[in-house]
């Protein structure tokens, strides 16, 4: 139960973490992927695919600490 605590913890910390490095107009650029004048305006500002990302690299990060330096 701990080693979950901790990864969930890690996971949320490095996740904010890689997502506050980045620049808005970074973020903006990959969140989609059709970047062209006939797309959609809520297409264009959608975060998600950066937060997902983010994520999953703090997930990444937090799985690879905790099996090398804990477990």
């Amino acid at each position: 139960m701990q080693i979950f605590s901790a990864l969930i913890i890690m996971t949320v910390a490095y996740g904010l973490l890689i997502l506050s490095v980045f620049p808005d107009k970074y973020l903006r650029k990959i969140s989609h992927f059709n970047h062209h004048g006939r797309a959609p305006e809520h297409l264009k500002i959608s975060l998600s695919t950066p937060l997902f990302l983010s994520f999953l690299g703090g997930y990444s990060l937090a799985s690879f600490m905790l099996y090398f330096f804990v477990v």
